[in-house]
């Protein structure tokens, strides 16, 4: 009888542990989903405890001497809007890469002379809460 009760609970754990990865790759997809192909463009009034906000081109930014942003392409390639020395835009072209890290959601961004990272913190329709990963 505990030989039974053992595979029994191997097997629950066995289970809960397929179950759990299901989970975190469902949730990884769907915040993937919602991030690539849209502008976001840079937030700072809802910026909160260390992370930088985003919202989409779309939102009804007040005004501001100018908004950087991003865009993060099905294919790997990257358009970032920046602020140009005359206070217009020009835009930068580079590329991304993402990785699920510790459980850390963190997209990994290369422009021609910049690397940098940040974790997802959270994303919605409506807005995107990234936090900068500090080079070990």
């Amino acid at each position: 009888m505990k030989f039974l009760t053992k595979i029994s609970a191997l097997f629950i754990f066995c289970l809960f542990a397929v179950l759990l990865v299901s989970f975190t790759a469902c949730q990884t997809d769907d915040i993937m989903k919602k991030v690539i192909g849209t502008t976001w463009i840079r937030s700072f009034e809802d910026d909160k405890n260390g992370t930088e906000a985003y919202r989409p081109e779309t939102y009804e930014f007040p005004p501001a001497r100018g908004r950087e942003g991003w865009k993060f392409e099905e294919d790997g390639t990257l358009k970032k809007q920046a602020i140009a020395a005359t206070d217009g835009y020009v835009g930068k072209e580079g590329t991304w890469t993402f990785s699920n890290e510790n459980n850390q959601n963190i997209i990994h961004i290369s422009l021609k002379d910049i690397k940098s990272s940040y974790e997802i913190i959270s994303v919605s329709d409506s807005i995107l809460f990234v936090k900068p990963v500090e080079d070990n």
